[in-house]
């Protein structure tokens, strides 16, 4: 099997070519037509955006001074941005604001002419909630003098016209409605009709949000690119502005209503703050005046200053009856001849006083007893005067010694209570700190929230969006829809592929066999040649001179036989096929009068017993002939034999008389005669046999054939009619068996015009 050439594929399809250029002009027309007369010629309008997902500038004015309450989180996600554009109860606003559901249109020859804005000479006012409005119904509206106007329009195939005055209420059967005239409008009437129609605002809605698409212009960036498909520039620009301008309102909207809240929360926590400040304040107030505090420090200075000097008198008085125990006991033991030492002096001045007279005394008695006895009246009184002395003084010293312990346990008793004082101080001073610190913490968020207060009151008064303008709204100058180089290139393509595709269809559906090629893939057996269309179905002129198609391919055949042959003389040729009208019996009388022009005795057999046709085309009797002659058995060859009247060098011998049993004369010993008397006389022996696939007659004669031509026919014969043929070739059933493609169209590839 050999590999398709690509020219020869090509080939196969340039062929048609003028179903191709039918193909390409039908497409490329009914795009030009749609682009035209059909298709909506769509803008893009584009704008960027910046939306700020953390504030600044403005962020303590405004969600900074919330967030920092722990309130609220007012943090941006630009995902929800987008959401928030892309929702419906924006562009409703954007709808409803600018009456986006009612469109004006121009009637035209082939397409009407949608207008807007200045270019429409009224405004319309619809209530849509009217149960009576009518969608999608064209109302033709004509402006009168005296400011008037006129409404027409069909309703339930019923024409209704009405007349009002600009400004009018005006209530119809299809809605109610006020039409205003438009002063500053580029309208000009040239007398086309103008009508609107009212559209159902989801239905519009739904359609600007199909056109809509919002994008980051960076995953890392908070900055938005907005497209918008509109048929109308300046329309597609008012609805993507109106768009941005209804976010920025709802937007700061919605920060105001924060604020207003905000300041409405503040003040009521303020009222609480204030109240919670005073009953702080009075807490501190009771603690002071239960605690007798001023300043706890202070206090505490004071307190331990205060019980120092305490113990300080304390210790004196104690050192001051250390002495006066001193002096008892001295004079308690006994020791009258001892002066009471100075050391011994008590800060009393009579003591003082008794113990100098006491020392005085005793020294003037020990000076007398150094010249009088014991018992000397001077001596005697001076015992008696140291003995009153020393009861005195010891009865002062224990006098004076109760008075300073009395006074000791008094200042005592000072000292501990200012040492509990004292003990005390860091439990008030705590709790004190406590009270303070409740006090300071009140007060700090008291001031704190007077702040973020008017914080907000100052965001109120001066609102601003967080969201900045990049770049303002702008429709392309070159429709992106239709694209038209894509339009006219598909349907291109569509005119080359349609009539591809139903050549390959047909190629892909036809069982039948078409070229030489085909005949190559699927048979082993040679491939003798091909024959070109012809419509003359008879025999044609082969002189030498002749140069039509047909007869250089019969001689090309003569050439191709010799080439082929697989016997020496390859005299005896059967002509077969597989069903009839394939033309084996063109080809036959065809090949015998090449053959006889060629200079080569020739004679034709008409083997075809039950329908022959070889002798019609020579116009020449069937009998006698070869059913007479294998009957017969007395028939002399010579009997049935005919010379063609203007071929030289051409005989032939007809079917003979109609017999019934065709079979038993196929097998009949009178053929092996009838071939072996030609061999001696012709040159070449050309046997038209019956079609091999409906009977079998042909098969009787291999025994006496040097080569087969077996013919097909392109448009009849089926491939699996080649199955019957690569059997008889691999089976050897027909000698040298060679097929030949008939009424194919091969001839003009060779640059050969068509035979007459």
């Amino acid at each position: 099997m050999e590999e398709k050439n690509i020219s020869d594929i090509l080939s196969k399809y340039i062929k048609y070519w003028p179903l191709f250029a039918i193909g390409v002009v039908t497409c490329v027309a009914a795009v030009f037509l749609y682009i035209r007369y059909k298709a909506e010629t769509q803008y893009n309008i584009t704008s960027s955006i910046l939306v700020k997902t953390k504030d600044t500038g403005n962020a303590s004015i405004q969600s900074e001074s919330i967030k920092s309450l722990g309130l609220i989180k007012n943090t941006t996600d630009i995902e929800d941005e987008i959401g928030i554009f892309t929702s419906t109860g924006i562009m409703e606003k954007v709808v409803a604001n600018r009456s986006l559901n009612i469109n004006f249109y121009i009637k035209g020859r082939f397409r009407d002419v949608e207008i807007y804005g200045e270019d429409t000479p009224v405004q319309i006012l619809v209530d849509e909630t009217d149960s009576s409005l009518l969608y999608d119904t064209p109302v033709e509206i004509k402006i009168l003098e005296n400011n008037r106007y006129e409404l027409k329009t069909t309703i339930n195939d019923q024409d209704l016209t009405i007349e009002h005055s600009f400004g009018d209420l005006v209530t119809s059967p299809f809605g109610t409605f006020t039409i205003n005239y438009k002063e500053d409008t580029n309208y000009e009437n040239k007398g086309k009709p103008l009508y609107f129609v009212i559209r159902n605002t989801d239905k519009v809605i739904e359609n600007f949000l199909n056109n809509l698409s919002i994008q980051q212009v960076n995953k890392s960036g908070n900055l938005l690119n907005i497209n918008f498909l509109c048929n109308n520039p300046k329309k597609g620009e008012d609805v993507v502005a109106g768009l941005i301008e209804t976010y920025v309102e709802e937007m700061i909207k919605y920060e105001n209503e924060l604020a207003e809240n905000t300041i409405k929360m503040i003040d009521n926590r303020l009222k609480l703050l204030s109240g919670e400040i005073q009953g702080v304040e009075k807490s501190v107030e009771e603690f002071k005046t239960k605690n007798d505090l001023t300043d706890v420090a202070s206090n505490a200075n004071l307190y331990i200053e205060q019980a120092n000097d305490y113990r300080k008198l304390i210790a004196d008085y104690q050192t001051e009856i250390n002495v006066f125990d001193a002096i008892e006991t001295y004079l308690q033991q006994g020791n009258s001849d001892t002066p009471i030492p100075a050391s011994l002096s008590a800060n009393d001045p009579s003591l003082t006083g008794m113990i100098d007279r006491y020392n005085e005394t005793l020294l003037e008695k020990g000076q007398m007893s150094q010249s009088a006895s014991s018992a000397n009246p001077l001596i005697v009184n001076l015992d008696r005067t140291l003995n009153d002395l020393s009861k005195a003084i010891v009865e002062n010293v224990r006098s004076a010694k109760n008075r300073l312990m009395i006074a000791q346990r008094n200042l005592q008793s000072n000292a501990n209570k200012y040492q509990a004082q004292i003990a005390k101080v860091p439990s008030m001073e705590r709790q004190l700190v406590d009270i303070s610190r409740d006090k300071s913490t009140k007060e700090g968020l008291y001031l704190y929230l007077l702040q973020k207060r008017e914080e907000e009151v100052l965001s109120l008064a001066a609102p601003v969006s967080s969201t900045r303008i990049v770049s303002l709204p702008k429709a392309g100058d070159i429709p992106v829809s239709p694209n038209k180089t894509s339009l006219y290139l598909g349907g291109l393509l569509l005119g080359l592929f349609l009539p591809f595709s139903i050549i390959y269809s047909k190629e892909l559906l036809n069982n039948k066999v078409n070229s030489t090629e085909e005949l190559a893939n699927k048979v082993t057996a040679p491939i003798l040649g091909e024959i070109a269309k012809s419509s003359n179905k008879s025999i044609f002129s082969n002189t030498p001179n002749d140069r039509t198609p047909i007869a250089e391919l019969f001689r090309l055949l003569c050439f191709n036989l010799e080439y082929l042959k697989k016997t020496e003389t390859n005299q005896t040729i059967l002509v077969t096929s597989t069903i009839k009208g394939e033309g084996k019996t063109f080809i036959a009388s065809n090949l015998a009068n090449t053959l006889a022009s060629n200079g080569e005795k020739v004679i034709a057999l008409s083997f075809d017993l039950r329908m022959p046709q070889l002798m019609k085309i020579f116009d020449l009797a069937d009998t006698p002939g070869l059913s007479d002659f294998i009957v017969k058995k007395e028939m002399e060859l010579k009997e049935i034999v005919q010379k063609h009247p203007s071929i030289e060098n051409l005989y032939l011998i007809g079917s003979g008389t109609e017999a019934s049993q065709v079979g038993r004369l196929m097998l009949s010993k009178r053929i092996e005669t009838l071939i072996s008397g030609l061999k001696k006389e012709y040159d070449r022996i050309i046997i038209d046999t019956p079609p091999i696939g409906l009977i079998s007659d042909a098969f009787a004669l291999n025994a006496y054939i040097d080569s087969t031509i077996y013919v097909t026919r392109r448009g009849l014969t089926k491939n699996n009619h080649l199955k019957t043929l690569e059997s008889i070739h691999k089976n050897g059933k027909l000698r040298n068996t060679m097929v030949l493609l008939n009424d194919s169209k091969e001839a003009e590839k060779y640059g050969y015009g068509k035979s007459n």
